[in-house]
């Protein structure tokens, strides 16, 4: 295992202008962090990413949705009713119990 001297030995640019274009480069992406760190510029990125998210989502067809929303009423509904007859037999029960 290295040790972080050799690491920096090894990763340094050996040329001047190998050297000048790091320092470019590294400029480059602290000034672009920065300008990321204002309030408008991560809006910006924010709305670029949900529109690339956006993009990738598949949606479903009229009919489709028509189904699901069947599907979530036709279950509420029996949910409903098995809430309700419970309701009753209890409310008959304690009805017994305490007359």
């Amino acid at each position: 295992m290295l040790n972080r001297q050799v690491r920096r030995l090894q990763g340094k640019p050996k040329s001047q202008e190998e050297r000048k274009k790091a320092v470019e480069r590294s400029k480059k992406a602290t000034a672009k962090k920065k300008a990321e760190k204002k309030l408008p510029g991560r809006i910006l990125q924010f709305l670029r990413e949900v529109r690339a998210e956006m993009k990738k989502v598949i949606w479903p067809s009229k009919e489709e949705v028509v189904n699901y929303t069947l599907v979530v009423l036709i279950t509420v509904c029996l949910a409903a009713g098995f809430v309700y007859l419970l309701d009753l037999l209890f409310s008959k029960l304690l009805t017994l119990i305490i007359a």
